[in-house]
């Protein structure tokens, strides 16, 4: 990204003048042709540039436009400020003072400020960040979070400010799935002084994000990083998220194979090679022990799709283990991964097309992560085919949908975002990101540092608390700040369930859905549909109970 004074609005003016004001441009030349005829001397200073891209030129050279010459860009971090408004005078809104007193810029190759409120003065703007994966292979689990974050920012801006009458800014960053990317973007607001970032998306990025934003006093709220040991991490207390642990997830996948009928002899566990999926099959296979017979549980370990360097390692990696996992002739498949379930699994079922005889076709169960992908594998195979292939596919997430709230936000999610659907956990990350907000509402300020901001979240979450729900309608904002600003606290049900988060570990204690996947009336189309709940024992243990719902 390049960085540099901004032209001033004379320049501007005057460019205009020159090249654009055609019916006034003969006047001109008339005028100056009659000036030298009569033998003067006129000196002419034309500009270079109006915008940045008057300054491409051949040699490839980076130039930007300052003053309407074309010149070298100025890195913010070599300009020295006090204020946001300094470096705002000399670049640009998306430039900030940040860390060490220099400038710091908001918009980067990761980052993009997407919403600063117009004509607000900079010093009444409080900066939020995200960090989630929007584009390439993890778009379809990241690009839902993304527009929740953006909704609950508008839907406060919409219907309050902060303390002090200050206005929420967010900065929107991409961490395509990696976890060294998303720890570089978590660099990037930190240097920018950015407080409350809501991310990673991804348990397996959050670890390094989290060694960033913890030793800088920065608030780290992630609505879908559910791997147990973020529960544990030494953060200063200062890594939080609405979904719930895998610990729970561990222990619902053991009990739904133990209720399946018969209980199978032969289960399968695709497990991808990373924090989540590592961390879930070493809760899932003790328990699984207690349910199948001795050598029932067979393990594979494969990569994550994209640390492939092309098409033909992935299929020779992902060959191998669907043969291996063929040649066990499974009862059920289960698969503790993410968007790769559906390489996954299509990869078997050519593999079991292909066999003769054929063998029974085994069950798929996968992990939350997973779940999204349901309705794509679905969509991949023949039409004749699609029935027979819903009726063996399933898979379970922490709850994610509170049902008084999370109808009416699936209507506005969808009105404001036309033919994109909310899915399985765009509520999550609403509730992640309009928890840390009204958060800051409980700060004299309206804003603080990381530590100030997660010590009020308690104040959300005392269960002796004025009960709020955000299915109520947008004056949900407003009862919440009205109840803190008179010493009061609250008790939120977000548009995911309830928000009781544990101070001490900043982990919510979460049921879990069973979702299976059903044809929509009268055609082939997949969607998916929740027919089950595991209904956790009581504090603090982690089994439960499934019930049908």
């Amino acid at each position: 990204m390049r960085f540099a004074p901004r032209t001033t609005l004379a320049a501007h003016t005057h460019g205009r003048s020159l090249a654009n004001q055609t019916g006034r441009g003969w006047g001109l030349a008339l005028g100056l042709a009659g000036l030298a005829t009569a033998g003067c001397s006129v000196v002419l200073d034309f500009p270079q540039c109006v915008d940045d891209v008057d300054c491409t030129n051949a040699a490839g050279t980076e130039l930007v436009c300052r003053d309407s010459q074309c010149v070298e860009p100025i890195p913010p971090s070599t300009v020295a400020c006090v204020s946001d408004g300094e470096c705002q005078s000399v670049f640009d809104e998306s430039v900030v003072c940040g860390v060490g007193n220099v400038c710091a810029a908001l918009t980067t190759e990761r980052c993009e400020l997407r919403i600063r409120p117009e004509g607000v003065a900079s010093q009444d703007v409080v900066y939020i960040g995200s960090i989630l994966p929007v584009t390439g292979t993890y778009e379809i689990f990241g690009a839902p979070l993304e527009n929740a974050v953006q909704l609950a920012v508008e839907d406060f801006n919409s219907s309050a400010t902060l303390p002090g009458g200050k206005r929420v800014a967010w900065v929107a960053c991409d961490s395509q799935g990696s976890a060294v990317e998303a720890a570089a973007a978590a660099s990037e607001l930190v240097a920018a002084g950015v407080q409350a970032i809501i991310g990673p998306g991804l348990s397996s990025e959050t670890v390094d994000v989290a060694n960033v934003t913890a030793s800088s006093g920065v608030l780290l709220m992630s609505p879908t990083a559910s791997a147990r040991v973020l529960g544990q991490l030494n953060d200063n207390g200062l890594v939080w998220r609405t979904v719930g642990s895998d610990a729970m997830q561990a222990a619902g996948i053991a009990d739904r194979i133990a209720t399946l009928e018969p209980v199978p002899t032969r289960v399968v566990a695709l497990v991808k090679n990373d924090l989540y999926g590592q961390t879930l099959i070493e809760d899932l296979a003790p328990r699984l022990s207690d349910v199948l017979p001795g050598n029932g549980l067979g393990t594979l370990l494969h990569r994550d799709l994209d640390s492939f360097a092309s098409t033909d390692e992935l299929l020779s990696e992902y060959g191998a283990r669907v043969a291996s996992a063929f040649d066990a002739d499974p009862q059920v498949i289960v698969i503790l991964g993410s968007v790769e379930a559906r390489e996954l699994v299509l990869f078997y079922l050519e593999a079991w097309s292909n066999a003769d005889p054929r063998p029974a076709l085994p069950r798929f169960l996968v992990s939350s992560e997973a779940v999204p992908m349901l309705e794509p594998i679905v969509e991949a195979v023949s039409d004749n085919f699609k029935l027979t292939l819903m009726n063996n596919l399933e898979g379970i997430t922490h709850d994610a949908q509170d049902p008084s709230a999370y109808d009416p936000f699936k209507v506005r999610y969808e009105i404001r975002f036309p033919n994109q659907q909310a899915g399985l956990n765009a509520g999550l990350a609403y509730d992640a990101t309009m928890s840390v907000l009204l958060a800051q509402s409980a700060l004299a300020s309206g804003d603080g540092t990381g530590v100030e901001i997660a010590g009020a979240i308690a104040r959300l979450a005392n269960p002796s608390g004025t009960p709020v729900s955000f299915g109520q309608g947008l004056g949900f904002i407003a009862t919440v700040q009205d109840a803190l600003a008179n010493g009061g606290d609250v008790q939120l049900t977000g548009i995911s369930g309830l928000l009781e988060f544990d101070p001490d570990s900043g982990n919510l204690r979460r049921n879990l859905t069973g979702w299976d996947v059903v044809p929509v009336s009268g055609t082939t189309n997949p969607r998916l549909r929740a027919n089950r709940r595991y209904v956790l024992d009581a504090a603090p243990a982690v089994t439960g109970t499934w019930e049908d719902l």
